[in-house]
């Protein structure tokens, strides 16, 4: 395997880009994290020879893939394009639409062989059933053992959540009025991702809870006693 990539290395790969203020503060918010996904997805590609990629809703994730995987994978996108974050010559195929109308999306048999799919910090901003969506992933995946996916999504049952739930507050916002920036709909605990996952015929090849984000040094020494309390969840999934 590489060299473990780490934080700077993903502010580097973006440090040349005109980044608006919310797109910098989002990258560093998230530069931990998306460190720690690459070093993960070159894990998996160094296991299972994964080579075709679709990652679901274009952005700074899929431009991390394109410059930091090796070797160097074979990547289309799913969603909403962003020609800034990931410019489209760098995908192989870029299918266009809302995933929550995955049920009337038409991909070609042939288009849909993919070895991974990476379906990061997407999944909460979804009001369609996750067991819709896993489906609908599934058919896009080789119908080969090791095919897999991977999630990545906040976790509900976070301390910080529990604490303010405890206080009366309700730590999951209202739903926004602007569609093309929804927030979340719902966010999920591991409990629930694993009865979906095996609902949907996958095995679980990774799973954990993860403190990737900014946070006070006293609340990750806590958290990290019981990893269930940490704010992130990844779980890999692959074909039995």
């Amino acid at each position: 395997m590489q060299n473990r990539i780490d934080s700077k290395d993903i502010l580097q790969l973006f440090s040349g880009k005109n980044l608006s203020g919310e797109e910098s503060q989002y990258l560093r918010y998230h530069a931990r994290r998306l460190a720690y996904t690459i070093t993960l997805v070159q894990r998996f590609i160094d296991q299972h020879h994964a080579r075709r990629i679709l990652d679901i809703g274009p952005h700074f994730l899929t431009f991390c893939l394109a410059k930091l995987l090796k070797p160097q994978p074979d990547i289309s996108t799913l969603g909403f394009a962003d020609g800034r974050l990931f410019p489209p010559e760098l995908a192989s195929k870029h299918f266009q639409g809302d995933l929550n109308e995955c049920a009337s999306m038409e991909i070609n048999a042939s288009d849909a062989n993919f070895d991974l799919i990476t379906f990061c910090e997407t999944i909460e901003h979804l009001y369609t059933s996750p067991k819709i969506i896993l489906s609908f992933l599934s058919k896009l995946l080789k119908q080969k053992p090791g095919a897999g996916i991977l999630i990545q999504t906040p976790n509900a049952a976070s301390f910080s959540k529990r604490i303010r739930l405890l206080l009366g507050d309700n730590p999951f916002e209202l739903i926004r009025e602007e569609r093309k920036n929804p927030g979340h709909f719902r966010e999920y605990t591991m409990k629930e991702l694993e009865d979906y996952v095996f609902e949907a015929g996958f095995e679980i090849w990774f799973r954990q809870y993860c403190s990737y984000w900014p946070g006070s040094g006293l609340l990750d020494r806590l958290v990290n006693v019981c990893p269930s309390l940490r704010g992130g969840i990844t779980m890999f999934v692959v074909r039995p």
